[in-house]
């Protein structure tokens, strides 16, 4: 099973977080492509990479490549493996029996087939005519908890069979109970502060910190806490691959750079704070918070050094003023001297206007958005 060939998904910009993310966990990763990093490893190894990978989306397994030029071939390749009988463990017959509910989602892209719903369910009526022809009866179809997740993804004509671990993407941490304004995204946060080079120590402000993604992130990660601790359904579970292996990653310890990790929250808006109060309860860090409202330039920070970290709300009063740009550049020259900083920026332009020179700037996407990482050192 060593060959199989497994890729951890991510958002565009992100990949180079998850390939230090997966050589962090003793996998070695292959070369990053658009939107993903691939990997080799042992099923123990991608168990692992869903339980502990914090910036990636998916981890998907690929169960067969083939031509795919039009429907017709898609549909006689998928049913050709499903009646073929094989000891393979990651063979599509062995990983579908009539008794296992089943899901199929679809991306096409530079392809002739350009409909990703018809895709779908071409690729669903080869599974269960395959079914009936082997076993004289089929799988049914469960969108909403299936034991075998599938995506198929056709590229210049050419389609591919993924096994999707999770079933769902991994930035549904289970936490976020509450969101306040447009929340940031769960791996989108915890890629910020993994690339902004905090090593998990001191405090953490975020004085504008809406719904607590931030603030939840930076705490799993100075906890040492598995950013997927709180989801109870994994339906790779079901599979003979992977059984007994979410116990033993379960028990492995991860390094917890501050166990008395203190994250500070500040928004003007209440109903904000007490989404973010709600949140890091669910998350189980609500004992190393201390939450206010008022103005984030108000706010006086606890001794530090420590991180910032801040998503100024985008299209909100401080994303479309140049001159509040500038005054959140002057605060953090003011009160977080000696502070490492990350802001997510939407717009590079109104990123600019902070007046501080970042170490460094990465492009990313926030869900269909632009954004943008600016790391500082506040010195």
């Amino acid at each position: 099973m060593t060959g199989t060939r497994w890729v951890a998904t991510a958002g565009r910009g992100l990949e180079p977080v998850v390939a230090a993310e997966l050589a962090a966990l003793g996998i070695a990763p292959r070369a990053a492509e658009p939107g993903g990093v691939p990997f080799e490893a042992e099923p123990l190894g991608a168990v692992r990479a869903c339980w502990r990978l914090r910036a990636a989306n998916r981890v998907l397994a690929e169960l067969a490549s083939f031509p795919a030029p039009d429907d017709e071939t898609l549909y006689r390749e998928v049913r050709a493996r499903v009646e073929r009988t094989s000891s393979e463990p990651f063979a599509l017959s062995t990983l579908l029996p009539p008794e296992r509910s089943f899901a199929i989602a679809a991306t096409t892209a530079r392809s002739a087939l350009t409909d990703s719903r018809w895709v779908a369910l071409r690729t669903k009526d080869a599974i269960a005519d395959g079914q009936r022809a082997r076993f004289g009866r089929r799988a049914s179809v469960d969108r909403e908890r299936p034991e075998v997740a599938l995506r198929v993804r056709l590229d210049q004509d050419r389609a591919t069979l993924l096994l999707d671990l999770a079933g769902e993407p991994l930035d549904h941490r289970g936490y976020r109970v509450e969101s306040a304004r447009a929340p940031l995204r769960e791996q989108l946060a915890a890629a910020a502060l993994l690339a902004s080079g905090w090593e998990g120590r001191g405090p953490v402000v975020d004085p504008m910190c809406g719904s607590g993604t931030l603030l939840a992130e930076a705490g799993a990660i100075a906890l040492g806490l598995a950013p997927n601790r709180l989801r109870d359904h994994w339906p790779f579970e079901r599979l003979p691959p992977f059984r007994g292996l979410l116990e033993r990653v379960r028990a492995e310890a991860i390094p917890a750079p501050d166990p008395a990790v203190a994250l500070f929250g500040n928004d003007l808006d209440p109903a904000a704070l007490a989404a973010t109060r709600r949140n890091l309860e669910a998350a189980g860090l609500a004992a190393h918070a201390s939450l206010s409202v008022g103005d984030a330039f108000a706010f006086e920070p606890p001794p530090g050094p420590g991180l910032v970290a801040v998503n100024p709300p985008h299209g909100a009063r401080l994303a479309e003023s140049p001159e509040q740009w500038r005054r959140l550049g002057d605060l953090l020259k003011r009160r977080y001297r000696g502070w490492r900083a990350v802001v997510v920026a939407g717009d590079a332009a109104l990123g600019r206007q902070l007046g501080l020179k970042p170490t460094r700037r990465m492009a990313v996407r926030n869900g269909p958005l632009e954004a943008r990482f600016l790391f500082l050192d506040l010195w």
